[in-house]
């Protein structure tokens, strides 16, 4: 498990009352909106599987649908 230094995960609320987002798409989105910069997310998809617990290709696979939904 990676060591992180935080106190807790805020979820946007446009994101936790989302209806068509399933549970790791919410998790994705809010680690991505937790590793966003000035000039977006530059976090690889290896660091998404191991916060999330995915594999990386399934990582990826929701990462490129929410980007083509608009997220």
């Amino acid at each position: 498990m990676q060591k992180r230094d935080f106190k807790g995960v805020w979820i946007p609320k446009e994101i936790w009352l989302s209806t068509d987002l399933k549970v790791m798409e919410k998790l994705i989105l809010v680690e991505i909106k937790r590793k966003e910069k000035k000039d977006g997310c530059v976090a690889s998809n290896e660091h998404f599987s191991t916060i999330i617990s995915l594999p990386k290709n399934r990582c990826s696979e929701i990462i490129k649908k929410k980007k083509k939904k608009g997220y």
